[in-house]
């Protein structure tokens, strides 16, 4: 099995302007994602209640020892 991609779009209507070439005499399974054009990406801002947020320490550091995990050999 391999994996096509292809990025169809339709009329005014809802129909295919363009349909891909496919194999001669294939079976093909299509699963359609729907892409949301009029959608907009939402810039993210964190709540006014963080802004006082003081941050302490390292933030980064792992909650656990390397020990712990029992990776050592």
């Amino acid at each position: 099995m391999q994996a096509h991609r292809a990025l169809l779009e339709t009329d005014e209507n809802g129909h295919l302007s363009a349909v891909p070439p496919l194999p001669p005499h294939a079976k093909v399974e299509a699963i359609f994602l729907v892409l949301d054009a009029g959608r907009t990406a939402r810039t993210r801002t964190p709540p006014p209640e963080l802004a006082a947020l003081r941050i302490v320490g390292d933030v980064v550091a792992p909650a656990l020892e390397l020990q712990d995990w029992k990776l050592d050999g």
